[in-house]
Parts: structure tokens; C-alpha cells; sequence
């Protein structure tokens, strides 16, 4: 068995974006790197409008506290790491890292934090690192569910605990049909010269067929305890925003 076939892809190859399973990376670091400067007001969308507040109390609910040092992978513009700066407080530290070059120079100027470019199968970090990690709405983007959890496990410390914010494909299927046209209609809205562009329509659309292919919650969750993860819990809210919480024992 090659390394390629190991791999616990997030969702098939999607061939209206790329040939092949090799081209996942660089067409994802593409799309992030192009859209980065209008990713604000296009994130918004994508997670239909859910906000400060409710990534917050998600960091709250599964156990961050003042004092904690936190990883946010993937942290795109900020967004989840600064509610996290505003929990962890001066005695604690968050530390941001994305593949995105453009991403990092977004949030680059709107918080004073650590940044790194890195990858989230191979973060660029000691063992026992951190008390606290999170990925926010990009776990369909890896390129190994299960390097990428084993990577998590490594860098937490012992006790620590993962978050994981993602978008899954509701089964109930009346809900399922409304966000399906929601997405269409934001596909076509944000294409508009002016309003957004060609890349950002091209980013919703992506993101609307990853969520339609991904894995499912028991995928997820038993990967996690594959890799050693202990007390694994999911929450979801309207069957579509997900938390999944995790321990390193």
C-alpha cells in the first residue's frame, strides 16, 4: 500500500476544480492566496452570518480558559484567534498558522500574534507544545484526516483539548435543500463585478461542494480516537455548525 492510499482524504478528488488528488494542495493554497484580501465579508457568508459570538462561546464551552497558550490552524483571517486573545488574556498566548501566504499578512494586520506559514500534517512545532488547539470551518481542506489528528495529538500537551468548528452536509433533508440554494444564490451574488469576483464565487462554490462530499461525524469522531484522543464530542446546531472536542489523556 503507497502513502498516497493510506491517506484519510475529507472528501473525494472534486474533478470540476482539479485533476487529480495531487493538485488538492496547490489548488486549495490557490484559491485561499487569491481570495484572501475579500475573505472577511465572503467568510461571512459561508457560515451564513454566524459570528464572534458564537465561535466564543464554542472556545468557552469546550474548556478555554485565561492563561492558556492556544494553536489556531488554518486561522485564515483571524477571526477565531482573536476571540481566543480575548479568553486567554495577557498570561496566555495564541499563536496562529495557515499554508495561505496572503492569509497570514490579512491577519497580520489586524492582531499581534505569532504567525507561521505551515501545513497542518507537519506543524513546525515541539512535542507538549500547547494547552488548547483549534481549527476553525477548515478540516475539509487537509490533505490527511488522520496525519493532520495525529499531528494534534503530538503538539497538545497532556489534558490538552482540540476544537474543531466545521460545516457538515445536514441530514435532514428540507434543511439540506435550503442551504443547497443558499449557496447557489451566493455563488451567483458574489460573482458580480463589484460585489465580489470570479475567484470569490469560485470559493463559495468549492466550499459548498466540500461540505456536500465530506466525511461524516462518525468518520471524524472515530479517527480521533484512532489517533488516541479520549472524551470525543460533537455539538451541532440547525444539523449544520458543528463542534467536535477532543482530550489528549
Amino acid at each position: 500500500m503507497t502513502q498516497t492510499d493510506e491517506k484519510l482524504v475529507p472528501h473525494p478528488h472534486l474533478k470540476q476544480f482539479y485533476e487529480g488528488e495531487s493538485q488538492r494542495e496547490e489548488f486549495v493554497n490557490r484559491i485561499f492566496d487569491d481570495t484572501a484580501s475579500k475573505y472577511d465579508p465572503v467568510n461571512s457568508i459561508l457560515s451564513l452570518g454566524s459570528g464572534i459570538r458564537y465561535r466564543k462561546q464554542a472556545l468557552i464551552r469546550s474548556g478555554l480558559t485565561s492563561g492558556m497558550d492556544v494553536l489556531d490552524v488554518a486561522t485564515g483571517t483571524g477571526l477565531v484567534a482573536a476571540a481566543e486573545i480575548s479568553i486567554v488574556g495577557p498570561k496566555g498566548s495564541v499563536t496562529g498558522l495557515d499554508r495561505s501566504y496572503n492569509m497570514l499578512i490579512e491577519v497580520g494586520n489586524k492582531l499581534n500574534i505569532p504567525l507561521i506559514q505551515g501545513d497542518a500534517n507537519v506543524l513546525p512545532f515541539a512535542n507538549n507544545s500547547f494547552h488548547f488547539l483549534t481549527m476553525g470551518y477548515a478540516l475539509r481542506h487537509v490533505d490527511d484526516l488522520k496525519g493532520t489528528f495525529k499531528e494534534y495529538f503530538r503538539v497538545l500537551k497532556p489534558g490538552g483539548i482540540l476544537l474543531i468548528l466545521e460545516l457538515m452536509r445536514p441530514t435532514n433533508k428540507m434543511i439540506y435543500r435550503i442551504v443547497q440554494l443558499y449557496f447557489r444564490l451566493m455563488v451567483a451574488l458574489i460573482s458580480i463585478p463589484g460585489i465580489g469576483g470570479k475567484n470569490e464565487g469560485r470559493l463559495i462554490k468549492y466550499y459548498w461542494n466540500t461540505i456536500d462530499k465530506f466525511v461524516g461525524s462518525s468518520t471524524i469522531i472515530n479517527t480521533l480516537c484512532e489517533t488516541g484522543f479520549e472524551e470525543v464530542t460533537s455539538h451541532q446546531k440547525f444539523n449544520f455548525f458543528t463542534t467536535y472536542i477532543a482530550v489528549k489523556p
